[in-house]
C-alpha cells in the first residue's frame, strides 16, 4: 500500500464515520490486487472494510474494480450507508424496512430437515489445500430477527449466530432463489430437535 492509498483510504473512512463515530469501535481496511481470469486481464483491485460497532455488531463492505481509488470510494459510500440506517434504527425516527423475505417478530418458521452430506461429499480434489485466513468476532445471543440484520449488515450470504432461546448455534442464509434459510442444531436421540421448534 503506498502512501497516497493509505491516505485516500483513511480520508474517505474517516469522512463517511465522522457522523457516526459514537457507533463505532474500530475499523479494519484490507486491500489486495488479483489478476483477471483471462492471461493477460486487467488487475482486480479489491478494497474490505470491516467497521466493529459498540453494540450492533459487524459492518462490511468490499468492493473490486480496475482503480483503487474507485474500490474505496465505493465501500465507504456502503460503510456510510449502513451507518446511517444504524443510527435512525437507533433514534427510533425510522423504522427498518420490512422485506417480505424476512421473517417479523412472532412469525413462525416452517420446520424441515436439511440433509448436509450431498452437499459436502466433494472430491478431494475439490477441497482447499490449506486454510488462508482465520477470522474471530464476537457472538453475544441474538434473536432470528437481529441476526438477520447482521446477515444484511456483513454481505455475506450466511450468518452464524447463537440463538438467544435456546443458546445453540445456529445459521441463517441467504436462499439461492427466494428468501432465507435457518440452520439449527437437529438432536437425532430425541427424535426431534430437542423441543425447542423453529424460532419465532
Amino acid at each position: 500500500m503506498t502512501d497516497a492509498i493509505k491516505s485516500h483510504a483513511e480520508e474517505k473512512l474517516g469522512h463517511a464515520v465522522e457522523h457516526y463515530a459514537h457507533l463505532v469501535r474500530q475499523i479494519e481496511v484490507r486491500i489486495s490486487a488479483r489478476v483477471g481470469r483471462a492471461a493477460r486481464g486487467p488487475q482486480l483491485l479489491r478494497c474490505e472494510v470491516t467497521v466493529f460497532t459498540k453494540k450492533h455488531g459487524v459492518v462490511r463492505a468490499e468492493e473490486e474494480t480496475s482503480h483503487m481509488y474507485t474500490s474505496i470510494d465505493s465501500v465507504s459510500n456502503i460503510i456510510r450507508r449502513k451507518l446511517h440506517k444504524i443510527k435512525e434504527k437507533d433514534g427510533g425516527r425510522v423504522r427498518p424496512a420490512k422485506s417480505r423475505h424476512v421473517p417479523r417478530p412472532g412469525q413462525v418458521l416452517t420446520d424441515e430437515i436439511v440433509d448436509l452430506d450431498p452437499i459436502l461429499q466433494k472430491e478431494q480434489d475439490d477441497l482447499p489445500d490449506e486454510i488462508v485466513r482465520v477470522k474471530y468476532f464476537e457472538m453475544p445471543p441474538l434473536t432470528l430477527y437481529q441476526a438477520l440484520e447482521m446477515l444484511n449488515n456483513v454481505g455475506h450470504d450466511f450468518y452464524v449466530f447463537r440463538d438467544i432461546k435456546t443458546g445453540e448455534i445456529n445459521i441463517v442464509y441467504k436462499r439461492q432463489h427466494d428468501g432465507y434459510g435457518l440452520i439449527v442444531p437437529h438432536h437425532s436421540s430425541t427424535g426431534d430437535n430437542g423441543g425447542n421448534g423453529p424460532t419465532k
